[in-house]
């Protein structure tokens, strides 16, 4: 493969693309406007470019990455996690600002000195939402707004948007963190010093939960 220079901006299309995959098994560009929000025409000529690259195929149903372009946006996305991890684990930055940090740092670190970050943090399998530094490793689980009355494991954060992390935090939703759901019809409860808890329906989506073993039962 040639190594090909790509902008910053197009470097994040293909990365939400990558993400638009992962969690849809396609992309459309009416998600890429939303995500972006910004013009049709902007989004068309950047996705020109892009297949010119030979970094996505387009087609009647969205577009998928090639080869190529899997593999730029994974290191983008191996990067982006890394960084948050620095980020959160050494200098203490916050887990809403590491993530709009990671953005921009993203772009900037050589392969080698990622290595580095890698073994210095300990080889994480994960960022500080729960989602796999490897882009190829999967998060398995359960939506929180799925589940039923018992004990559960938090296991990721799916959309890292500012008020699902907050919303998260407020809660004590962080991954790993174990819970105790008690569900009501169509609400989500978490019963916590004896008092019991709404999650609003929206964040409850959001997160991704494992069932824990009842050692009750």
């Amino acid at each position: 493969m040639t190594k090909l220079k790509l902008s910053e901006p197009l470097e994040n299309y293909l990365k939400e693309i990558y993400e638009l995959e992962e969690s849809k098994g396609r992309a459309k560009v009416v998600d890429l406007i939303s995500s972006f929000n910004i013009s049709p025409g902007t989004i068309s000529k950047a996705l020109f470019r892009l297949e010119q690259m030979g970094m996505i195929d387009r087609g009647e149903g969205g577009m998928r990455l090639t080869e190529d372009g899997r593999r730029v946006a994974e290191r983008l996305v191996r990067a982006h996690r890394l960084s948050e991890r620095l980020l959160t684990d050494v200098l203490g930055v916050d887990w809403v600002r590491s993530h709009e940090l990671a953005h921009r740092l993203e772009h900037i670190w050589p392969e080698d000195v990622l290595d580095r970050i890698d073994e210095v943090l300990g080889r994480p399998r994960t960022c500080p939402h729960g989602h796999p530094i490897s882009g190829r490793a999967k998060m398995n689980g359960e939506l929180l707004a799925n589940a039923v009355t018992g004990p559960y494991r938090v296991s990721a954060i799916l959309k890292e948007e500012e008020w699902i992390l907050r919303g998260a935090d407020k809660l004590g939703l962080r991954p790993e963190s174990a819970i105790s759901v008690k569900r009501e019809g169509d609400l989500i409860y978490l019963m916590q010093e004896g008092r019991d808890i709404l999650v609003p329906t929206e964040l409850a989506k959001q997160i991704l939960v494992r069932a824990e073993r009842d050692e009750r039962a």
